[in-house]
């Protein structure tokens, strides 16, 4: 008996020390990713370029076209169009695509158009065959636009201040930039769901945007998204993916973003601010369109979010796992070494992710980030795995 209890003690040691061993290095490639790609985003500053600096370029600050796609979203083109037609630019045009709508919404537009002389409005009665819809109406209205620098934004977002196409264009004074990714969080609401949305929104957006700060640029938002157009190609690389639902903002930078024309506006004055789903089956379907895009992105960037989601899985499941064995087994030095190594880990992580909070000025929590983090664990594979196994998700 007492040779049985010995062997199966010394059997509990030795997957202790196997677990411990495997939490190091998980622990080292989640610092890797914290130290490497979100410091990078910490340190980046809001402006791109010096205020004394900026004051002698405002005058050549690009002209823009802004494109919005509304399908049926006039309550919505009444309550945020006058702002984005309020901006402070010295060169812009508003180009609203009226997508097969069934509501007053060409109307109105008519009336606008008689009272805004930079808003154009773009007619679709039907989407041809093969197309997704949003694809479709984005393509005509880029080529309808008649500036270098297109603007994306939807039709149920705010913008932040009146400055949001200059900041949104201060990359572009540089010519080797030819995109620039922005930010773009949800309305605060009461509710866990809410409460999950801005953080999912959050650390989506710590991903592209440190990405992008270290070359490696893969995605974009299409509520908030400025590139040349030059790059659009007559929309032959949308094309390539026209009947997908989604994707027609980071696919579409996952194709034509490189090492070098990509830059990131961060400054609280340039978010865009979106209506968020308010049911749990809407968010449903909205995650299952975003996520279903994924595994068309190249390889290199599907290893890497891979390798990203992988060792932040197996970080929480080897600290669980290896505690409960430490209760089992009391080997004082390793349950010690598992407390050293998630403290080490949590505390990077929440430093990094309280100053880029701070920098975005946005309303998430840091106390909650560790079990949002938990649980994003499951939203990722639960979510993300439905996503890959859906052939066709419909959007309007």
């Amino acid at each position: 008996m007492d040779y049985c209890d010995t062997n199966t003690t010394n059997h509990f040691i030795q997957v202790t020390y196997l677990l411990f061993s495997l939490l190091l290095i998980v622990t080292l490639g989640q610092l890797f990713f914290l130290l490497r790609f979100f410091a990078r985003l910490a340190r980046h500053p809001l402006l791109a370029l010096p205020q004394k600096e900026l004051s002698l370029f405002q005058l050549s600050l690009p002209q823009v076209s802004v494109v919005i796609c509304a399908h049926n979203e006039l309550p919505r083109l009444k309550k945020f169009l006058p702002g984005i037609l309020a901006q402070q630019h010295p060169e812009f045009e508003v180009i609203i695509v009226n997508d097969r709508s069934t509501d007053a919404s060409a109307a109105w537009l008519e009336a606008q158009m008689s009272i805004h002389s930079s808003l154009c409005v773009v007619t679709i009665d039907q989407t041809p065959e093969g197309w997704n819809a949003k694809k479709h109406a984005l393509v005509q209205g880029v080529k309808t636009a008649r500036y270098d620098v297109i603007l994306l934004t939807d039709a149920d977002c705010a913008v932040n201040s009146p400055h949001w196409i200059q900041h949104m264009c201060q990359p572009l004074l540089d010519p080797h930039i030819e995109i620039v990714l922005g930010f773009s969080p949800y309305f605060k609401h009461k509710g866990v769901l809410n409460w999950f949305i801005q953080y999912e929104t959050f650390f989506t957006a710590i991903q592209y945007l440190s990405f992008a700060l270290l070359g490696k640029a893969y995605m974009g938002v299409g509520r908030n998204l400025a590139y040349r157009r030059k790059l659009f190609a007559n929309g032959e690389i949308l094309e390539r993916f026209k009947g997908i639902t989604g994707g027609d903002d980071d696919l579409f930078i996952n194709q034509v973003a490189n090492a070098h024309n990509t830059s990131v506006c961060m400054h609280p004055e340039a978010h865009i601010l979106s209506v968020p789903k308010t049911t749990w089956t809407d968010w449903y379907r909205q995650k299952l369109r975003h996520l279903s895009v994924g595994k068309l992105y190249q390889a290199k960037y599907q290893y890497l979010l891979g390798f990203l989601l992988f060792t932040q899985t197996l970080f929480w499941f080897l600290s669980i796992l290896g505690t409960i064995f430490e209760l089992y087994n009391s080997n004082e030095p390793i349950f010690e070494g598992i407390i050293f190594l998630f403290s080490l880990r949590m505390l990077v992580l929440l430093s990094i992710y309280n100053v880029i909070i701070r920098k975005l000025r946005i309303d998430v929590n840091v106390w909650w980030i560790p079990t949002l983090d938990f649980l994003y664990i499951f939203y990722i594979f639960i979510i993300g795995s439905l996503a890959i196994s859906r052939k066709r998700i419909k959007w309007t």
